[in-house]
Order: structure tokens, then C-alpha cells, then sequence
């Protein structure tokens, strides 16, 4: 893994920092998707305000940092306006830090966990189910898998993936399980992914999907 400059540690520092005292503009997107701002709030996520050099064009996204015990690693951006982000030319609902490899999320998680632990394909997914008391990490988007994390799992007996209900959820775990022993996949009803199966079906259906 290329390690991060001092420039670039400090510029994820700064914009961590900055973009957190906005986070409230976000309140109403985090309450949608069943997030609590105080645990949207201790994992460093912000609103781009006052957008430092080179994040011009992310202004007004949620601003979701990678931490680790020394620091922010990367940052994801994700779209907050009100349409289907699909449907607009050239534009994406998340953007990552630009110049950077892919990491993992929520790496704390893995410090935390005993025997099992959870694996998602997106941060929100991954901020859901650590909202309720599952260890979980998360890679930035489905095709993100990079085989050198196999190592960052072996230690555990059972890797649950949550995966979506499409293609790409199956693809997700094709990918994964042809490195990773263990995995265990918990499939999303068709369209579904984890945080919208949170809304519908709460806390005790995804509870429920765990063999502890």
C-alpha cells in the first residue's frame, strides 16, 4: 500500500476538520437514511463548505473520511441533492479523493471485532450497521476489491459480506470469496441494499441474519 505524503496527510487532516462543522446541513439526508447525527458525527463526516483547492467541484457533498488510528487516509464524496444522480450526464454520486489508492473503511472495526465481522460494498452501509452494534468495514464501491486485503481477514472465522440485491452485489461477492475463506453472504432482497432493508425491515432483521 503507497503510503500517504505529509502533504497529503495534512490535507485530509484539514478538510476532516473543516468539513465536520457542517455537518448539520447533512441532518436531514442522515435522518432519511436512518442515521444519528451524533453517530454520523463521531466517525468525522461533514458537509463541503468553503471547499479547500482542488475540491471545488464536491462542494455541498458529504464529506466521508477514512480514519485510522493516526489519522484520515482518504475521503469519499457523496452526492446530497434531491434526484436521481443516474440520470444527469457526467455526474456521479460519489467521488473519491483524488491521487489516492483504495482502502478499506472503518478500519477501527477490525481492532474491535472477535471472531466475525462484517463487510459492505458502500460507507453508508457500513455506518448503518456499526449504528447498531455490528464491527463492520466497507469498500468504497463493488469493483474496489484489491486481493492484497485478503491478509486483513484471515484471522477471522466469519466474514459476513452484505451484499446488494442486483448484479453487482453478486459480482461483489463472486470477487471477494475467490480470495477471502469464510465468507458467509447476506444477500438484500432484489433493489435492496443494507441501510434501505434498515429502513424497511429495522434493526432485528439484520440483527437476525448474523449466526453469533
Amino acid at each position: 500500500m503507497a503510503k500517504l505524503s505529509n502533504e497529503q496527510r495534512k490535507f485530509l487532516e484539514r478538510a476532516t476538520l473543516q468539513y465536520s462543522d457542517h455537518l448539520g446541513e447533512a441532518a436531514g439526508v442522515l435522518e432519511a437514511r436512518g442515521i444519528d447525527l451524533e453517530h454520523a458525527r463521531s466517525n468525522a463526516l461533514g458537509v463541503v463548505r468553503n471547499a479547500l483547492p482542488g475540491h471545488e467541484h464536491l462542494e455541498g457533498r458529504l464529506a466521508i473520511p477514512y480514519l485510522t488510528d493516526s489519522g484520515p487516509v482518504n475521503m469519499n464524496f457523496r452526492c446530497l441533492r434531491d434526484h436521481d444522480c443516474k440520470m444527469i450526464e457526467g455526474h456521479q454520486k460519489y467521488m473519491m479523493q483524488k491521487g489516492l489508492k483504495s482502502n478499506l473503511y472503518n478500519v477501527q472495526s477490525l481492532a474491535h471485532a472477535d471472531e466475525w465481522i462484517g463487510l459492505t460494498e458502500g460507507e453508508i452501509d457500513c455506518l448503518t450497521l456499526t449504528q447498531i452494534g455490528v464491527p463492520a468495514v466497507a469498500i468504497g464501491g463493488a469493483k474496489k476489491w484489491v486481493p492484497y486485503w485478503t491478509n486483513v481477514f484471515e484471522d477471522f472465522s466469519r466474514i459476513y459480506l452484505f451484499s446488494d440485491g442486483d448484479k453487482a452485489g453478486q459480482e461483489f461477492y463472486d470477487r471477494v470469496s475467490d480470495h477471502v475463506p469464510n465468507v458467509i453472504r447476506v444477500k438484500m432482497d432484489p433493489g435492496e441494499d443494507v441501510n434501505s432493508m434498515y429502513l424497511s425491515r429495522g434493526e432485528d432483521y439484520l440483527l437476525g441474519r448474523i449466526k453469533k
